[in-house]
C-alpha cells in the first residue's frame, strides 16, 4: 500500500471506477476538494473520514494507514485445587449484521423451536420438528414484520404460522378442511398485496437505510451483505430490513436474495450497462424491490408461486440500455420500480 493518504484515495478510488467527480458527489464537496486530497495538497476533515472508509469498503484505520498490532492472548492460570486439564478450544460466532431486529427474530425463532421439541419429549406427544420448524418460523416473521409498519401480508403470515403450529401439535380448537383453508390463504394473500400495494403508491415512500460494502477476508460468506465484484453485486438479506445503493459505474449484471425479510437495491448511480446485463431476483417470504432509473429498459421474466411481481412507472421514450430481470418469487412480492 502506498504511504501517503492521498495515494491510499487515488488508490481506492481507482479500484472502484470511480472518477472525481463521482467521488466529490458522494462525499459532498468539490472536485477539486478531491483533487487536493489525492495531491496531499490538503487532508479531509476528521469528521469525513468514517464516510470515505465506508464508501471505499474499508476501516478508517486502513485509510489512515495505520497497521494492526498483533495482540497475544493473555496466559490463563488455573486457581489452587482446580484440574490442570486441558479442554479444546471451541468457539461459537453467529453473525448479524444489520441492526438487531433480525437477530432478535432469529434467537426467538430457534428459543420457539427448541422449547417445543423440549416440551414434546417431556410430556411425550413426540412433535416431528419440520412440523415444529416452518410454521414458527411463518409466526415469526409475521410478527416482526408488523413493527415498525403495520402490513397486512405480515399480519396473515403470522395468523398462518399460528394455526398451523397449532394444528400440527393438535392443539388447534378446531379445524379447517384444504377446501376452505385455501381459498381463504389466497384471498388473504391477494387482500394484502393488493391494500400494501395501494398504500405504498399513494405515501410514495420506503424504509431505507445507509449503504455499506461488507468485505469477507477470511473467504466466508455474510448472512447481510452487499458485495461488488468487477462490474457485478451480489445482495443478500435473510430476517432484516436493509437498503443498499449500488455504486457501479457500469453495471454489468448481479443478484439480490431476500428471505423472511425486506431487501430493496437502488440502481439509479450506474451510468451504463454492460453487454447482456442480467439481474436475479430472488425472493422467499418477503418482500424485494428494485429501483431503476428511467435512462434504463427492463425486460422482465417472471416465475411466482403464491408469490406477486410487479412493475411500476415507465422508462424514458429513449431508453435504448436493457436490463433482463429474472424474478423468482416465493410467498412475497417483487417490484421494479422505475424513478
Amino acid at each position: 500500500m502506498e504511504e501517503t493518504l492521498g495515494k491510499r484515495i487515488v488508490f481506492h478510488r481507482k479500484r472502484l471506477g470511480l472518477t472525481q467527480d463521482a467521488l466529490a458527489e458522494l462525499m459532498g464537496v468539490t472536485a477539486q476538494a478531491v483533487s487536493k486530497w489525492e495531491n496531499d495538497q490538503s487532508c479531509p476533515d476528521i469528521g469525513a473520514l468514517p464516510k470515505l472508509a465506508e464508501i471505499f469498503g474499508i476501516s478508517t484505520d486502513e485509510l489512515l494507514g495505520v497497521e494492526r498490532k498483533e495482540v497475544h492472548p493473555a496466559e490463563i492460570v488455573p486457581a489452587d485445587g482446580e484440574e490442570n486439564d486441558v479442554h479444546p478450544e471451541m468457539t461459537w460466532e453467529l453473525s448479524l449484521d444489520d441492526g438487531k431486529k433480525g437477530g432478535i427474530g432469529l434467537a426467538i425463532w430457534i428459543l420457539l423451536v427448541g422449547g417445543i421439541m423440549l416440551t414434546s419429549y417431556l410430556l411425550n406427544f413426540h412433535a416431528k420438528l419440520w412440523d415444529v420448524v416452518w410454521p414458527s418460523a411463518l409466526l415469526v416473521f409475521g410478527i416482526f414484520g408488523l413493527f415498525p409498519r403495520f402490513s397486512f401480508f405480515r399480519l396473515g403470515c403470522s395468523l398462518f404460522g399460528l394455526y398451523f403450529l397449532m394444528s400440527n401439535l393438535n392443539f388447534a380448537p378446531f379445524r379447517l378442511g384444504r377446501e376452505f383453508l385455501l381459498p381463504v390463504l389466497l384471498l388473504l394473500f391477494g387482500g394484502s398485496l393488493l391494500v400494501d400495494t395501494l398504500r405504498k403508491s399513494k405515501n410514495g415512500t420506503h424504509n431505507s437505510g445507509c449503504f455499506s460494502f461488507h468485505p469477507t477476508r477470511n473467504g466466508g460468506r455474510k448472512k447481510e451483505h452487499c458485495t461488488c465484484t468487477g462490474n457485478f453485486f451480489d445482495c443478500d438479506t435473510a430476517f432484516g430490513e436493509n437498503h443498499y445503493t449500488i455504486l457501479l459505474p457500469t453495471l454489468g449484471g448481479g443478484s439480490a436474495d431476500v428471505s423472511f425479510g425486506s431487501l430493496s437495491v437502488d440502481l439509479q448511480k450506474c451510468e451504463h450497462l454492460g453487454e447482456n446485463c442480467t439481474v436475479d431476483l430472488n425472493c422467499a417470504f418477503g418482500e424485494l424491490v428494485l429501483i431503476v432509473p428511467g435512462r434504463f429498459r427492463v425486460e422482465p421474466a417472471k416465475s411466482a408461486a403464491f408469490a406477486s411481481v410487479s412493475v411500476s412507472g415507465a422508462p424514458d421514450d429513449d431508453a435504448a440500455e436493457v436490463i433482463h430481470v429474472n424474478c423468482d418469487a416465493s410467498f412475497g412480492e417483487i417490484s421494479i420500480r422505475y424513478v
